[in-house]
């Protein structure tokens, strides 16, 4: 009898012991792996402030994409982890938020968004720039026609009541886009519309645009007369040559696109230079990882957007 309570005991032990164990390399290991996630924090950061630093170091008349900052740095080893820093400009992008000045609908904005849907094969564009209106404009009577390009078109758009008359009903938002992630409230807005759309737009609030840094779809929905064949040679001569002034187009493109083009620029609704900036920086220290996004207005070095994943 005495063996045996002997051998339960020292049973019970073990089991203790090995649970103890166990419990203590787990806490270990968590705190290893919370430690290791704020260097990668803090690694992210800096990451964050280096490619501030690149963009404030472009002090050159255009900006394009053969400058160091849309280089970036990948996988820069610091100490026992790397850093990836990817530097996207903004201004070569259409602003969702100028889609609407007050309760106002901004016509050019509203020919570069339906264009912009159009050129991206999405069924119903303007049904798509009606619900983006609804979303900003501070009223609540759905916007009925869209004029665009001589055309009139007639529209549903979407107000607080289609929204309340969902499965799952919201408000909504009579006010500015705050993240890029709110569009897939916005009626119509697929997934897949989203997919399409986001590499085009941007919050920003000016309606300039960077001809160096536009997508081909961008170009294409400043004004019918910027076909694919303008864009094609557009895009091919800013590949070989930054564009520092419009007026280096002059002989590159038909005379009427490029007279659109030099009016747009005199209307500062086309440059060659941006202010506004994304940057993603990427950190991993051993199992630590940190993702961090920021958004920056070049002049005066603003931080307008800071986002942790």
């Amino acid at each position: 009898m005495a063996l045996l309570v002997v051998l339960v005991v020292i049973a019970l032990l073990t089991s203790l012991l090995t649970e103890l164990a166990f419990s203590t390399l787990v806490d270990l290991r968590l705190t290893e792996t919370f430690r290791d996630t704020t260097r990668a924090y803090y690694l992210a950061k800096g990451g964050i402030n280096a490619g501030r630093m690149i963009i404030q170091d472009d002090r050159n008349g255009y900006d394009g994409f053969d400058e160091l900052w849309n280089q970036g740095v990948i996988n820069y080893p610091v100490a026992d982890g790397a850093v990836t820093v990817r530097i996207y400009d903004q201004d070569g992008k259409l602003g969702i938020n100028t889609l609407v000045d007050d309760n106002t609908p901004t016509t050019l904005m509203v020919d570069r968004f339906y264009r912009l849907f159009t050129t991206l094969g999405l069924d119903d564009p303007a049904e798509l720039t009606a619900a983006l209106i609804d979303w900003l404009d501070s009223g609540d009577t759905p916007y009925q026609t869209i004029l665009t390009d001589g055309a009139d078109l007639p529209v549903a758009g979407a107000e607080s009541a289609y929204y309340q008359g969902l499965p799952h009903p919201y408000p909504v938002k009579n006010g500015r886009l705050e993240t890029l992630e709110e569009l897939s409230l916005v009626k119509g807005f697929t997934p897949e519309v989203i997919r399409r759309v986001l590499p085009h737009v941007s919050l920003r609030d000016q309606t300039m645009v960077n001809i160096n840094t536009a997508s081909a779809e961008v170009l294409m929905a400043l004004d019918l007369e910027i076909d694919t064949g303008v864009v094609k040679d557009l895009i091919s001569y800013r590949r070989e040559t930054p564009i520092e002034h419009l007026q280096q187009l002059e002989d590159e493109i038909p005379t009427v696109a490029y007279s659109v083009l030099k009016t747009l620029g005199n209307l500062k609704h086309l440059g060659v230079l941006s202010r506004h900036y994304r940057i993603e920086a990427d950190a991993v220290v051993n199992d630590g990882r940190r993702r961090l996004l920021a958004e920056v207005d070049k002049q005066g070095n603003q931080l307008l957007f800071f986002k942790v994943n």
